[in-house]
């Protein structure tokens, strides 16, 4: 892999930042978050999870991996992946992208049928990440790569 798939696969990751960045301002317009959630709620919150689980693959096995392979380090696990981006200084924390990862898993999955809101709540709280690890990445690929 080149820098042109970087390219390709950062280009892919502003498209989902795009969207995801328009459900999140969206939802936190009507923050915090109602006792009784309403359809219309509903509806923009699955579109946020959805735009999220997107985001969070994108990075973690298209734009994470696409620098590994720049730097010529063997893929590994997504847990080996997540360190190499912590010591990159690409995320803030590889356990804090292990939980998003299992938030992905959750949405992608549907395995949160009971407690919606939880998922909801964990998913706004995450998404600032996800969006300035799109620029991090960036700006270490302008710098470094």
């Amino acid at each position: 892999m080149n820098r042109e798939f970087l390219e390709q696969q950062l280009q892919l990751a502003d498209k989902a930042s795009e969207v995801l960045r328009l459900s999140y301002q969206r939802i936190s317009k009507r923050l915090p978050l109602s006792i009784d959630l309403q359809d219309d709620l509903l509806i923009e919150l699955d579109a946020l999870t959805s735009r999220f689980a997107r985001m969070s693959d994108i990075l973690i096995q298209k734009v994470f991996r696409a620098v590994d392979a720049i730097e010529l380090v063997d893929e590994g696990s997504i847990l080996d992946r997540l360190n190499r981006a912590e010591k990159r200084s690409l995320i803030s924390s590889a356990q804090q992208w292990r939980e998003i990862r299992l938030l992905r898993n959750q949405i992608a999955h549907e395995y949160v049928l009971n407690d919606l809101r939880e998922l909801f709540e964990q998913t706004i709280a995450n998404t600032s990440e996800l969006l300035s690890t799109l620029d991090r990445v960036k700006q270490y690929a302008n710098s470094q790569l």
